[in-house]
């Protein structure tokens, strides 16, 4: 994850914002740390539609 400080415009920050939001749905479903890492490593589109297949955390 980047640092707070290498936040310098707004798209910089929606990035964030998202990857973060992304981060918390992974977690809620059960996924592990490194897990979480490969999936990110895909980009943030790709890694949202991955999370979307796996469907809801029962």
């Amino acid at each position: 994850m980047r640092p707070i400080r290498d936040i310098r415009s707004q798209a910089d920050l929606e990035e964030a914002v998202r990857r973060c939001e992304l981060r918390w749905r992974a977690l809620e479903q059960g996924l592990r740390e490194d897990e979480i890492a490969a999936l990110l490593s895909l980009g943030l589109d790709r890694a949202d539609v991955q999370l979307r297949a796996l469907g809801p955390h029962d």
